[in-house]
């Protein structure tokens, strides 16, 4: 606050209280312990910490390619597994069918005989007869 004394020179007026020392310890203490943790480190332990810290994350990434490298080939195997599974069922499948095909042909093949031997049986049995009727005929 801003006086005047009796000779018209100005002054200033500071009042003191017991409490404002306290705060200044205070104030002495957080900035020391903020020093004390964002001081810059030498150069040696900045090098040292750098390093540290590239080695881990070296570590962490050789890590996270290993597990990837173990997900591909799982699914590498997954996938040539069933590629093999289903070559097979289809191979399977086509020999059933080229069975099955190959017993309907022979099947085929031996009705075939049995009706060329009825009907040239049939066509021996009609000669027959013919010319017994036509020497029936002329006799």
């Amino acid at each position: 606050m801003r006086d005047y004394d009796d000779d018209g020179v100005p002054y200033v007026v500071i009042e003191r209280s017991g409490i404002g020392l306290i705060p200044f310890i205070w104030g002495a203490l957080l900035g020391a312990a903020a020093a004390l943790l964002l001081a810059p480190k030498s150069g040696a332990e900045t090098q040292e910490e750098l390093k540290e810290r590239a080695r881990r994350l070296r570590e962490r990434a050789e890590e996270k390619a290993d597990e990837l490298q173990d997900t591909l080939q799982d699914a590498l195997s997954r996938g040539r597994r069933e590629v093999e599974d289903r070559y097979d069922t289809a191979k399977k499948t086509v020999a059933e069918g080229r069975e099955r095909a190959q017993q309907a042909l022979d099947a085929g093949r031996k009705a075939a005989r049995a009706a060329r031997s009825e009907i040239e049986e049939e066509i021996s049995t009609r000669r027959s007869r013919g010319k017994e009727e036509e020497e029936a005929a002329e006799g």
